[in-house]
């Protein structure tokens, strides 16, 4: 039986591709579409982010290092079991507010996550380097697997040259269905002569009406394309990396520091500037105590703005060794700040790292982040807590310098900013 073998194809462009990637949680795969891929990944049903970035990680792992499915199978599955991702369960609809028997993660499921990642991301990578050279080999030629398990339609596409810039692969570029295998050739006007190939007519493209059961939406999708797959996911990729304003529609990636929205304007502070030598208890209170909770007491589950849990207690501010962290770079007298841009920020961002003393290791950080003005003319003060897989990892809490030029004061904390804008206060 033929099958691609992805290991032999170069796996920079389509690790870019996925890296720079947001989330999007979705209950069913219609409700993420076509383009929106390209922006963020997403599983069906993983309604928790961890399980995304568990799902995610190790399908980062396979992509870059060229795992097999077997291999991405065997160290994904207990990880999710562990978590309870697994089987059928009985799962609240977001859009209906009815419960269902859904399935959650299983074999099946996670051979379509590894095919239809691996599939996508190695075709946007090819796409980046089609346009490389395509001054030099301007065309394209559709290559299907000719077996008993390729759709009728895409063995009739077979052997069709067309221009790269083609209206034609605007939607028929592949892949184009769930565990499609096809992919295209790039060719030269000398590859044409040599291989004795010509320059196909413009196909007639049939359209068949298909509606959309998760936004009643009713489109017209080519025949032989499933629904959501008409789209080019290298165009796609291309837009991804500056999106257009959604409004509404977070979470929204964006590269950093480029086309960022304008941050909210800074709000009068909500808590005080402690003075310094108070000692460490009490600046540990002052963070906890606008969560209900103080030192000794059990954690506080907090739920914040983008639906995340976040665990609060004063472990945040012990290092392994027990030693405190709080009083770092004087962030101990804005203790109170650091609380309120956890439960008032004015963005949430998820922000996907690679580990520097862990290489090929991706966590995903929760970066909460608050503008205040301190009064008295000051500069606006910026708080930042940030959260990883493995634990808060940073607290920043601090004025600009007042001599900064407002712009530069905004390049200033826009480098705080970017990856997935998970939550904006209006």
């Amino acid at each position: 039986m033929a099958t691609i073998e992805f290991h032999n194809l170069p796996p920079k462009e389509a690790v870019a591709y996925f890296e720079r990637k947001g989330y999007a949680v979705s209950f069913a795969w219609q409700d993420v579409w076509k383009e929106e891929h390209a922006r963020a990944f997403t599983v069906a049903k993983a309604m928790r982010l961890d399980i995304l970035e568990d799902i995610r990680n190790a399908t980062e792992l396979a992509i870059k290092n060229g795992l097999t499915f077997q291999q991405f199978q065997k160290q994904l599955a207990p990880i999710l079991q562990a978590k309870g991702w697994w089987g059928k369960q009985d799962m609240v609809d977001p859009l209906t507010g009815k419960t269902r028997k859904v399935q959650l993660g299983s074999g099946r499921r996670l051979k379509t996550i590894f095919d239809t990642n691996m599939r996508t991301s190695y075709a946007a990578g090819k796409w980046e380097r089609i346009q490389r050279v395509k001054d030099r080999r301007p065309y394209l030629r559709y290559i299907a697997i000719l077996d008993g398990r390729t759709r009728l339609q895409h063995k009739t596409w077979h052997g069709t040259v067309l221009p790269v810039d083609h209206p034609f692969w605007k939607t028929h570029y592949p892949p184009n269905g769930w565990r499609c295998r096809c992919t295209v050739q790039q060719l030269s006007d000398r590859d044409l002569k040599r291989f004795g190939h010509e320059v196909s007519p413009s196909p007639a493209i049939q359209t068949r009406k298909w509606g959309n059961p998760r936004t009643g939406e009713i489109m017209d999708v080519p025949i032989g394309i499933d629904p959501g797959f008409d789209y080019n996911v290298g165009l796609a990729r291309d837009r991804a990396f500056t999106p257009p304003p959604q409004g509404g529609g977070l979470p929204t990636s964006f590269p950093t520091g480029v086309n960022l929205p304008p941050l909210p304007a800074p709000r009068p502070a909500p808590a005080q500037v402690l003075p310094d030598g108070l000692g460490d208890d009490a600046y540990i209170d002052a963070f906890l105590d606008p969560f209900g909770t103080r030192r000794g007491m059990p954690a506080v589950h907090f739920t914040d703005k983008a639906g995340e849990r976040l665990v609060i207690s004063e472990d945040l501010f012990r290092a392994a060794d027990g030693t405190l962290k709080l009083t770092k770079d004087g962030r101990h007298l804005y203790a109170g700040l650091l609380a309120a841009a956890i439960r008032e920020p004015d963005e949430i961002w998820w922000v996907w790292e690679e580990l520097h003393n862990k290489p090929g290791t991706w966590i995903l950080r929760r970066r909460h982040i608050a503008r205040w003005d301190l009064g008295n003319g000051q500069a606006p003060a910026l708080s930042v807590f940030e959260h990883g897989q493995d634990g808060w990892t940073d607290t920043t809490v601090f004025a600009p310098k007042a001599s900064r030029t407002v712009k530069a004061q905004d390049d200033y904390l826009d480098r705080w900013r970017g990856g997935t804008l998970a939550w904006r206060r209006r």
